[in-house]
């Protein structure tokens, strides 16, 4: 959910230096602390919530009800995936303007691919997630990758996996009995 706070702020936080010079964003509440001060309300007191916060109604109406759509898909995750979710979206307000939309352009990309080669990108992607950032960045530069993807398909995994969170593959654990 990049555009809720690339596009619309949560309230304000206290303006403590008022630096000039400062990424235009250091004074706004950060998604994840909106999400963790309103996450225990109703889903339409959120909606509400959202709908008061300063920008919202310069939004075009469409794009106010994807965000809307978006507050209410993200109740609908599991903890885990919502946390993954807030982080994504820390990941990419900390980005330049340029490299916003370099992430931006790569999801584009992405969904004009054919769709055989998208489904082979996603797949790297998901298997690329798994890995830490350096070991990412290992593969996307390896023979292996270099001849299973054009240059541009690499790009395009490295731009989205920029933003994405390092998630290390979970081993099941055995069920003793636990709840």
């Amino acid at each position: 959910m990049p555009e809720v706070r690339s596009q619309v702020q949560p309230q304000s936080r206290p303006n403590s230096a008022g630096n000039p010079g400062a990424h235009p964003n250091q004074n706004q509440q950060h998604l994840p602390d909106w999400w963790a001060s309103h996450r225990n309300l109703t889903p339409d007191q959120q909606a509400d919530a959202l709908r008061r916060e300063p920008g919202f109604h310069n939004l075009p109406a469409d794009q106010q009800q994807r965000l809307i759509d978006r507050l209410h898909s993200l109740e609908a995750k599991s903890p885990q995936q919502q946390q993954r979710i807030l982080a994504r979206n820390e990941a990419f307000e900390r980005l330049s303007p340029e490299r916003r939309e370099e992430v931006r352009g790569a999801a584009q990309a992405l969904h004009q691919m054919s769709p055989d080669r998208e489904q082979v990108v996603r797949r790297a992607f998901q298997q690329l997630r798994h890995m830490p950032p350096a070991q990412r960045e290992q593969m996307l530069n390896s023979q292996i990758y270099g001849g299973q993807f054009s240059p541009q398909e690499r790009t395009v995994l490295g731009n989205l996996l920029s933003i994405e969170p390092y998630e290390p593959k979970s081993i099941p654990q055995p069920y003793f009995g636990r709840p």
